[in-house]
């Protein structure tokens, strides 16, 4: 009969085990810090300007700014509009962010699709002189709310048209494109799928991108970059989500142009 196996060689077995076990075990990947912002966020991202969730859950509109902050609405560059029309985002002595929530989403193309417009208003602006602060626009776009993912910004998610999604399949392949600007480059390499939720009638993933080592950038756009999903089970008649943008939104092909 063999040699029964000494106890240094057992316990590499059991380590061995464990780590197969740990490997076949693993959950998405997820960026350290990233559980309150993710799980519980209390505050959104409108590009950048960081915005507390209870400004989109309860609005004040415009018309309620503080004494200090109303000479804001006829700073420079301030368009005439109805503020009851528009909700506070951000609020102080000087600096008041506004949006409005657009009738129809903005559609950019490739799944950038924005809900809402804001305005920022500030007196640090190029008019202001020491002593003489004076409010004007220092930034106006659309946007669309997003988690806050840390180190790692959200693209704009679609499912690749050249692979469709399957009911038996445990695979969803994606296309995603780096809204920060990168020389038109694609963020191959640089995908990472920081929350993945199944239930039994949707698909919800949380993507971001972790930034270029890039020193210099050009803002041209950037093209998508392949990314794949691999599911607990077949996706079945499911909904696929992108849950890195607040409310989720259903993810789709791309439009064809």
């Amino acid at each position: 009969m063999g040699k029964r196996p000494g106890r240094a060689a057992r316990l590499m077995v059991v380590v061995a085990a464990m780590v197969f076990l740990a490997a076949g075990c693993a959950s998405p990947e997820r960026t350290a810090g990233l559980e309150s912002s993710v799980d519980r966020p209390d505050a959104l991202l409108c590009q950048g300007n960081k915005v507390p969730l209870q400004a989109l859950n309860n609005p004040r509109p415009a018309s309620e700014l503080a004494p200090e902050a109303t000479p804001a609405l006829k700073g420079l560059g301030v368009s005439k509009f109805n503020p009851v029309d528009w909700l506070i985002a951000q609020e102080s002595s000087d600096r008041v962010m506004l949006m409005t929530k657009l009738p129809v989403p903005d559609n950019h193309g490739k799944g950038d699709i924005r809900g809402y417009m804001y305005i920022v208003i500030s007196t640090n602006s190029m008019a202001s002189e020491p002593g003489r602060p004076v409010w004007a626009v220092v930034e106006s776009s659309t946007c669309t709310p997003t988690l806050d993912l840390g180190q790692l910004s959200v693209g704009a998610v679609t499912l690749d048209p050249s692979l469709p999604p399957a009911p038996n399949s445990d695979r969803l392949a994606l296309l995603v494109m780096e809204l920060v600007c990168n020389s038109g480059q694609n963020a191959a390499g640089r995908v990472e799928l920081v929350k993945l939720t199944e239930t039994e009638s949707t698909v919800e993933v949380v993507i971001g991108v972790r930034p270029s080592d890039a020193q210099e950038a050009s803002c041209q756009g950037n093209p998508a970059t392949p990314f794949t999903v691999d599911l607990e089970r077949p996706l079945g008649d499911r909904a696929v989500l992108n849950a890195a943008v607040v409310p989720a939104r259903e993810i789709t092909a791309p439009a064809v142009s």
